[in-house]
């Protein structure tokens, strides 16, 4: 589809003066075209407006000026691999499948360990295999359909229910990874404080782990009612193609999330361990060993 773009330039020298300045405004606006187009949005500039190389024709009216009209055509079809060199292209293909494997198999193995061994079924280690399973669901829901979406067709073409279903997922996940962080945290912070009050139990610890997913997924609710299906730009319109976006009506419902997502796990993670740090090693231990007194130690146990 067809765009014209109109620039008028008063003339008012001879013919040929006329054309030397009409050669000059047609080599300086199609150089600077592309860079014009990319800068109109923030979607996708890289390959939104790929066009095929443009036509310009000119002619006079009446009062002396000269018209030059510019048309080009989106290429719809166009994808990354047609902007960028074959080197980086390769990179972020090994650099996303790097990362989806180390974060599969090295997550999976932690669930794997802690499940077939007896003794590694520890309260803090149900709380390292919630946040693995946490890591797990963000793996498979989030760079899968960023890859695609955003290296491969730069656009969203799994319909209206996979926008929603993808963002509701990646936001629970990191409710379960971050309240999760929280509740470690606060486990061991119990256990340097009040080293003598019994620790948590796994019964508890299960309780817990409920907790942090009752609470992720309520929170993640409004994720779904707000995930659309967009066409921001001209070539979304023009090649039938859509991006999915959280659209939110009310900023300050989006700041409650962002609080409750990060600001307070931040916050209480700095608390804890800044305590367990100040306990830790601003304190001396009692009965704490002396190098003298170990070395008569080592010689009396020789004789």
């Amino acid at each position: 589809m067809g765009k014209n773009l109109l620039h008028a330039l008063v003339m008012t020298d001879t013919d040929s003066e006329k054309m030397e300045e009409l050669n000059y405004l047609c080599s300086k606006n199609l150089s600077n075209l592309s860079s014009e187009l990319c800068e109109e949005e923030r979607y996708l500039p890289s390959a939104e407006y790929l066009y095929q190389e443009p036509n310009t024709t000119s002619s006079y009216n009446n009062s002396g000026e000269v018209l030059v009209d510019y048309n080009y055509t989106i290429d719809c079809d166009a994808t990354i691999g047609q902007l960028s060199s074959p080197y980086y292209q390769s990179a972020l293909y090994i650099l996303y499948g790097a990362i989806f494997v180390l974060a599969l198999c090295g997550n999976g193995l932690v669930c794997y360990v802690v499940q077939a061994s007896p003794r590694m079924r520890t309260v803090t280690n149900y709380f390292i295999v919630n946040l693995a399973v946490g890591d797990i669901l963000m793996t498979l829901l989030c760079i899968p359909f960023s890859f695609v979406t955003t290296l491969l067709l730069q656009h969203w073409p799994f319909g209206r229910i996979m926008c929603s279903t993808v963002s509701y997922s990646q936001a629970m996940s990191v409710f379960v990874s971050a309240y999760t962080l929280v509740a470690i945290s606060v486990d061991r912070y119990m256990a340097i404080m009040w080293p003598l009050k019994p620790r948590m139990s796994k019964t508890q610890a299960k309780v817990v782990i409920l907790i942090v997913w009752t609470i992720a997924v309520i929170t993640a609710l409004p994720i779904p009612l707000v995930s659309q299906l967009i066409q921001p730009t001209e070539f979304f319109k023009t090649c039938g193609r859509f991006i999915c976006e959280e659209h939110w009506e009310d900023k300050s419902m989006s700041m409650t999330l962002m609080v409750l997502q990060y600001i307070v796990p931040l916050i209480v993670l700095v608390f804890t361990y800044v305590r367990i740090a100040v306990e830790v090693w601003g304190k001396q231990i009692p009965g704490e060993a002396e190098n003298s007194r170990d070395q008569r130690m080592a010689r009396s146990k020789r004789k």
